[in-house]
């Protein structure tokens, strides 16, 4: 084919090694195809972005990375198109100094260059991974909870092209309130950060009382359930039933109330020669085992107990009713 866009420019009297008067390669290296229409990224137009630039021989290899570089001028604003004509091109790699006479060149008389939009992110995708990142990390995943603010700041300008987001959230001592950044990345590298706060409607699953319960009354398995209560109302409340089993209620509590350690009076979880469930946690690890206890002891105390299999002594805290920690 020679008539049209697709024209063999080789560099003879006709092409471009005609104009600065070369003479043909004896072995074409490189072969480098423009098609007449292109979308780019960025704010600069790269012959490699615009052009198929194909190694021939491996000794070209060096030369198409080199052609790759060629700086064609600016691009046009995100979304706006420009013409290169065939002759500027030239003109452009005629100055680049390289050696054009080991490449073979298929140009149209005019390529049309259009940038891509900008990219953006909305503000339903931010709020998604900020959901999906609260999921997966406590109070969140074993509770419940709802987005019901959520204040952006504007991100940073973006280039036309795929973008990827992170939350990197700021330390807080209530987790209904959220605050933090959302990185920005494109082509693998961070370019810029966006603020943003929220608040959440979150219930977390506590100790409560099952049924109205009196001032005295030494608490039973029946005595307690499990409730979601609102975050505000749950903060201090114990979560496992083991924390107050057996304990003595100091103040009566209406059926549904958090239960507190404050609420509960001094009294052993654990007595002397009691066999008990020895826990052993280190790292990930967890070990239980049984012992039999030397002493007795309430919620936090730290006594001895002798492991049934070793029948080593070792100290432990008492976690629950009949459960004691070894402390290391």
């Amino acid at each position: 084919m020679i008539g049209g866009w697709f024209k063999v420019w080789l560099f003879t009297l006709g092409g471009l090694a005609g104009l600065a008067g070369s003479a043909v390669a004896a072995v074409a290296l490189v072969g480098v195809t423009m098609p007449p229409e292109k979308t780019v990224a960025g704010d600069r137009l790269l012959l490699g972005e615009i052009a198929f630039i194909e190694v021939l021989d491996q000794a070209g290899r060096d030369l198409a990375e080199a052609l790759g570089r060629v700086d064609l001028g600016p691009a046009p604003a995100p979304g706006r198109s420009a013409v290169l004509r065939r002759d500027e091109i030239k003109k452009t790699l005629l100055a680049s100094g390289l050696d054009l006479r080991s490449a073979t060149w298929n140009l149209p008389a005019e390529i049309k260059v259009t940038a891509g939009e900008n990219a953006a992110v909305s503000e339903a995708e931010l709020k998604a991974a900020l959901e999906k990142y609260l999921a997966a990390i406590e109070p969140y995943q074993s509770g419940r909870f709802e987005l019901v603010s959520l204040n952006l700041a504007p991100p940073p300008p973006l280039a036309p092209g795929p973008v990827t987001f992170r939350f990197q959230p700021q330390a807080s001592s209530n987790p209904v309130n959220i605050s933090g950044h959302f990185i920005f990345s494109q082509n693998n590298r961070d370019v810029g950060r966006s603020r943003v706060t929220a608040q959440a409607d979150l219930s977390v699953q506590i100790l409560v009382a099952a049924r109205a319960l009196p001032r005295g009354r030494e608490l039973a398995e029946e005595d307690l359930t499990l409730a979601f209560l609102p975050y505000a109302l749950a903060r201090g409340a114990l979560t496992d039933p083991d924390q107050a089993l057996g304990a003595t209620l100091k103040t009566a509590l209406a059926a549904g109330a958090p239960l507190r350690e404050r609420s509960l009076g001094r009294s052993f979880l654990v007595r002397s020669g009691d066999i008990v469930i020895l826990i052993a946690r280190q790292g990930n690890l967890n070990v239980t085992t049984t012992g039999e206890a030397k002493a007795d002891g309430g919620l936090g105390d730290i006594i001895t107990v002798m492991n049934q299999s070793s029948k080593k002594n070792v100290r432990g805290r008492i976690v629950g009713s009949g459960r004691v920690e070894v402390v290391f």
